[in-house]
C-alpha cells in the first residue's frame, strides 16, 4: 500500500508498505481523508511535538513514522474477537490510546498519560518497523479507538475532529462565565475551529489576531466578529479597539505568542491559555497576574472534549469547511507538505490529504 513516510528530519517520501496486520482487538480502515497538522510539519523538521507539548521534554523521533493523526476513513476488516458489525461503517479514528492505569488516566486526565500510543506521533510503536498513522490506504487501529460517524457528518468533516477536540479542550479551559470575550491569537486550524466552538459555549465577542489576510478571511468565515492583522506595537491597541476598548475575559493563543503581549489585554478573573509551549525564555512582570488572572496550558483533548466535538459537527455548531482550504490525493502528499509548510504563499489552513474515493467523500 502507499504510505507517507517520515525517514528522518526533512525526509519524507511516499513508499510502498506492507499493508497491515489485523492482530486482536483490532480492526484496519480504509483512509478516506487525513488533514496535515501543524505538528506533522514539525515533525518533518525533527521537531517532537508529542512530547514536547504533553511532557515537557525534548524527545528524539524514531525513524519511519507514518504521519496523520487527523483520519476518517471506513472499516475494511476486523480481527475475530470484534464485532463484524463494524465493517463498512465510517468511522474517525481517535488518534491516541492511554494506559488506564497511571495517575492521569486514573484521575480523568488522560490527555497528559506519558504512555501513550498515537497514530502519526510515532509513540508507542516500538515493535513494529513502522510506527502506523493516518497518511495511508490503510490504518491498523484498535477497535475501541473508533469512533462512527452520525449520517450528518461527512468524512470530510469528520477529519478535524482531533484538532477540533483540541479546540474544545483550550476553550473549556479558558471559559469562566457566560457572555465572555475571547480573543484567539492564530488563524490556524485550532484557532479557526475555536470561534465556533466558543460561539457554541456561550462567548459573546470573538477577535482573531493573525499575520495573513488570508487566514484571516477563514476566520470571518468561521464567525469570527473582528479580526486584527500584524504583530507590531500597535496590535495591543488594535485588539482592545476590536472589543470596544475592554480587555478581554480569554486569550487563547495557538502559536505560542509572546506572553508579554498578550497578557496585558487580559481582564481581572480572565485566563490565557497557551496551546504552543517554546524553549526561549521571556520576561514579564508578575504584576500582569493581579486581579486573579490566570496563565495556564492546554494539550490534547479528554475523551469528553472529543464527545462534544462529535456533537458539535453533528449539529452544526461547527461547519469546518471554511477553512479546509486545500485538498490533494495521497499520492501527492510530498507536493500537499509544501503547500501546508509554505502558507504565507499558498495561504493554506487545513490542507486534506485523499484516500479511496466513493460516496463517504465530502
Amino acid at each position: 500500500m502507499k504510505a507517507v513516510v517520515l525517514r528522518g528530519p526533512g525526509d519524507l517520501a511516499l513508499l510502498d508498505v506492507p499493508q497491515p496486520s489485523c492482530p486482536p482487538g483490532h480492526a484496519v480502515v480504509r483512509m478516506t481523508h487525513c488533514g496535515i497538522c501543524g505538528s506533522d510539519v514539525r515533525y518533518l523538521r525533527g521537531d517532537n511535538p508529542w512530547a514536547k507539548q504533553t511532557l515537557g521534554e525534548k524527545r528524539p523521533n524514531p525513524s519511519n513514522i507514518i504521519l496523520g493523526h487527523e483520519a476518517s476513513g471506513v472499516v475494511e476488516r476486523v480481527a475475530d474477537d470484534v464485532d463484524p458489525k463494524w465493517v463498512g461503517k465510517r468511522v474517525a479514528l481517535v488518534a491516541f490510546g492511554t494506559c488506564g492505569t497511571c495517575e492521569f488516566c486514573r484521575t480523568g486526565r488522560e490527555q497528559l498519560c506519558p504512555n501513550t500510543q498515537h497514530l502519526g506521533h510515532g509513540a508507542g510503536w516500538t515493535d513494529s518497523p513502522y510506527c502506523y498513522g493516518g497518511m495511508a490506504e490503510y490504518v491498523p487501529i484498535l477497535a475501541s479507538w473508533l469512533q462512527e460517524l452520525p449520517e450528518s457528518v461527512d468524512n470530510l468533516a469528520a477529519s478535524v475532529l482531533d484538532p477540533l477536540g483540541v479546540a474544545v479542550h483550550a476553550v473549556r479551559r479558558a471559559i469562566r462565565r457566560p457572555g465572555f470575550s475571547l480573543l484567539v491569537v492564530g488563524a490556524g486550524p485550532v484557532g479557526a475551529l475555536a470561534v465556533p466552538v466558543a460561539r457554541g459555549f456561550g462567548a459573546s465577542r470573538v477577535t482573531v489576531v493573525d499575520l495573513q489576510d488570508a487566514a484571516l478571511r477563514v476566520a470571518i468565515a468561521m464567525g469570527a466578529d473582528e479580526t486584527v492583522i500584524g504583530s507590531d506595537a500597535e496590535l495591543s491597541f488594535r485588539a482592545l479597539a476590536a472589543n470596544d476598548g475592554r480587555r478581554f475575559d480569554a486569550i487563547l493563543d495557538t502559536v505560542g505568542a509572546p506572553i508579554g503581549v498578550y497578557l496585558p489585554l487580559l481582564e481581572r478573573g480572565g485566563t490565557m491559555v497557551t496551546l504552543t509551549v517554546r524553549d526561549e525564555p521571556q520576561t514579564w512582570p508578575t504584576q500582569w497576574l493581579a486581579g486573579e488572572r490566570t496563565l495556564t496550558s492546554s494539550c490534547n483533548f479528554g475523551w469528553e472534549d472529543y464527545e462534544w466535538a462529535v456533537r458539535m459537527l453533528s449539529e452544526g455548531t461547527v461547519d469546518p469547511k471554511p477553512m479546509i482550504t486545500h485538498r490533494f490525493p495521497l499520492v501527492q502528499a510530498v507536493e500537499a507538505f509544501q503547500v501546508a509548510e509554505n502558507k504565507d504563499r499558498s495561504g493554506a489552513v487545513k490542507v486534506v490529504l485523499e484516500g479511496a474515493t466513493g460516496l463517504e467523500l465530502g
